[in-house]
């Protein structure tokens, strides 16, 4: 039996073909959101966030990470864990995190569980080399931010991975406790779905990776269909999550989940309609 390819059966392999490139597309997006409260102006802070890069490769130099972050100078850039990877070189990493105090001195990191895989001794080879760039850890520890070389409103607050979880109990309540609700608390923290424990402190804003987008999405139908330690259809896949709290400076907590910059040639598994990101949260310099 002969099949004939019909006008018809042309467009829809067609269709089929752009629509299967759209899904499995995995070049860098800049993805934006802004404070809940406050409109953007001139006197705004621009908070770069950066999470589960697994040592991946972005052009020579990382110049798809480096050039957005250059263009864009923001006051802060957040590692929020998985930067390195227990698997896959460090070299990628190691160029990126190289240039980034170049960028901005206020850059600030936390670790994430394929950090904390590697044996311990090679762990603490990790931090080491992040102080020598001077990138600041933030495990259970917190920083006033500098603006333009002057104290400012801003606190930074950071806790370690769960994969040591008495350490990450006792970082969170050390640096919620710190967290004086007269100031704008920032809280970075790998993992999204501890998200509840988070909002018992006064965090406007609170940053995690981790979900890596629920890996596979159906866009405007499903947000992401699986992620660690969540499992199936996330609650907290990627994006933004508001909460109301009555500790913090604005009565408010605003939750972003970056869907991170591992692909699959770092995790294996192909990312559908889930694009790696670069993040940028505009907040305003209260």
């Amino acid at each position: 039996m002969k099949y004939r390819l019909t006008p018809r059966l042309l467009m829809s392999f067609v269709i089929l073909a752009v629509i299967t490139l759209i899904a499995i597309d995995d070049r860098l997006i800049i993805k934006e959101y802004h404070a809940h409260q406050g409109t953007p102006d001139d006197q705004s802070i621009t908070v770069a966030i950066i999470t589960d890069l697994h040592g991946n490769f972005y052009g020579d130099g990382q110049i798809e990470l480096i050039k957005p972050l250059k263009d864009r100078r923001p006051e802060m850039i957040l590692l929020g864990g998985d930067i390195y990877d227990d698997q896959m070189p460090q070299t990628h990493t190691d160029t990126l995190l190289s240039q980034l105090t170049a960028i901005t001195p206020n850059v600030y990191y936390v670790n994430g569980n394929h950090e904390l895989y590697l044996p311990a001794n090679e762990y603490a080879k990790i931090e080491q080399k992040i102080q020598r760039y001077g990138i600041k850890i933030l495990h259970g520890e917190s920083a006033v931010v500098p603006i333009d070389g002057k104290a400012s409103n801003l606190r930074i607050h950071g806790v370690s991975d769960p994969v040591l979880i008495e350490k990450f109990h006792q970082d969170l309540r050390t640096v919620g406790q710190s967290a004086n609700p007269s100031n704008i608390n920032i809280l970075l923290a790998h993992r999204p779905e501890y998200i509840d424990s988070y909002l018992q402190y006064p965090f406007d804003f609170i940053v995690s990776g981790h979900a890596h987008g629920g890996q596979w999405r159906i866009p405007y139908v499903l947000n992401g269909l699986f992620a660690p330690n969540q499992g199936l259809f996330p609650k907290y896949a990627g994006g933004e999550y508001h909460f109301d709290n009555s500790q913090s400076y604005s009565q408010h907590s605003q939750f972003i989940v970056s869907r991170g910059l591992a692909t699959k040639s770092t995790r294996f598994i192909p990312r559908i309609f889930n694009r790696p990101e670069l993040v940028f949260l505009t907040i305003p310099n209260d």
